[in-house]
């Protein structure tokens, strides 16, 4: 259990009043991780949802060749881990999450957030539009390329 003060010192939770802040906290729990460590492993199971306070971590995922390709990297104020949240079986995580500077993290199990969703629909309402406002921004990011290298060739 963390302190409602310190969900509140968060940007992801700025929408979030009060009542649901209290929520949280009583199931959110803080962790150390050291460089090297994961967060979270591709294709295993997708149970916790994560928010960086202080921190780097590497999304990461192997190609076809085995080589290991950087997604991105996220810090202070980040969150992941949200395919543990989406309420189909199996929930595993897309990416790994690798620890690249010693990092401190809000720990939320997937299935009391999911609880909560279902229990309390504004709850569920600004959790899901947070979550879609972070995959927008790494969709995003991870395309661009991809719009400039159409105008090259429109060009």
């Amino acid at each position: 259990m963390v302190s409602k003060e310190l969900l509140k010192s968060v940007e992801f939770f700025d929408d979030f009043p009060d009542e649901i802040l209290e929520r949280l906290a009583g199931i959110a729990d803080l962790r150390e991780y050291r460089e090297g460590e994961y967060l979270n492993r591709r294709r295993r199971s997708a149970d916790n949802l994560y928010v960086i306070l202080q921190g780097t971590v590497s999304l990461e995922v192997e190609d076809i060749k085995g080589e290991i390709v950087h997604l991105e990297t996220l810090v202070d104020g980040a969150a992941l881990g949200f395919s543990s949240l989406v309420d189909h079986e199996p929930r595993r995580y897309l990416s790994d999450a690798r620890v690249v500077t010693p990092t401190r993290a809000l720990r939320f199990p997937s299935d009391n957030i999911l609880s909560l969703c279902y229990q309390d629909p504004e709850f569920g309402f600004l959790m899901m539009k947070q979550i879609a406002l972070i995959a927008r921004e790494r969709l995003l990011f991870r395309t661009q390329p991809l719009d400039k290298i159409s105008d090259a060739k429109t060009t």
